[in-house]
């Protein structure tokens, strides 16, 4: 998994870059699909969880779908999960205010 890290952060720092170093390039992420309770239920076991979790995100992605995907289609499926991450994540923590 060490390796998966690192790959992350080199995906993630080129896609900052990215955006960063270009004017016109199109930030906006589009989600698959906003019925995905699935996620939303691993989201839930990962923050439940008693030990500390590192990189939630690497935990979140699949290999098989990583495997399938050339360097712009991996960091774009790392940004898609992070901002579903980011969504389940607040979306779990209103509900236990409520």
């Amino acid at each position: 998994m060490k390796s998966s890290g690192n790959m992350l952060k080199v995906l993630a720092m080129r896609a900052k870059n990215r955006m960063i170093n270009k004017n016109g390039y199109d930030a906006r992420i589009k989600i698959v699909s906003n019925d995905d309770s699935e996620f939303v239920e691993r989201v839930r076991e990962l923050l439940n969880t008693q030990e500390d979790v590192l990189n939630p995100i690497a935990r979140l992605m699949e290999d098989k779908v990583l495997t399938k995907l050339d360097e712009k289609g991996k960091e774009k499926y790392l940004l898609e999960v992070a901002e579903k991450y980011l969504k389940a994540k607040d979306m779990i923590e209103k509900e236990k205010l409520a």
